[in-house]
């Protein structure tokens, strides 16, 4: 995948008996993931599967992270750094929205962050991640260059 220019955000297998199920969400760093995207990694990815499986049958399946998606440890905040994040911090006792601009084994560094419905922006904020108790990408009209 990497030759692709895709990264691999998360992998989940449900074993069904005679079937498997595999979910595979992929993102590119310098760009959108689009559908050709999830098909190139389908199409490389499920023989490959389907050989180590042997009889079972295996259904397949290939994602984007989406415009919210859960941030599920440590390592998704490199994947997403220059994404927009919203997470609840329990120090603050309340939601902060911010750009991940970097991100360490201890604390996730956001840029342009507003904590709860505040209009007031704060330019650089340092979240401990153990402070942190639940986080997803969020997604504001304003940050989209595109205008679409």
């Amino acid at each position: 995948m990497e030759a692709l220019g895709i990264t691999l955000v998360h992998i989940s297998k449900i074993d069904r008996g005679f079937s498997v199920g595999v979910h595979i969400t992929i993102m590119a760093k310098d760009r959108e993931v689009d559908v050709d995207d999830c098909s190139k990694v389908y199409k490389l990815v499920y023989p490959r599967m389907e050989m180590q499986l042997g009889e079972r049958d295996l259904e397949l399946e290939v994602s984007t992270p989406g415009l919210q998606r859960t941030i599920k440890d440590v390592y998704e905040f490199t994947l997403f750094e220059g994404r927009r994040v919203r997470l609840y911090d329990a120090k603050q006792s309340n939601w902060i929205s911010g750009l991940i601009t970097s991100s360490d084994t201890s604390s996730v560094t956001l840029s342009a962050a507003f904590i709860g419905d505040s209009k007031e922006m704060i330019e650089t904020m340092v979240v401990d991640f153990a402070n942190i108790q639940k986080a997803k990408l969020d997604y504001r009209w304003e940050d989209n260059p595109h205008g679409n």
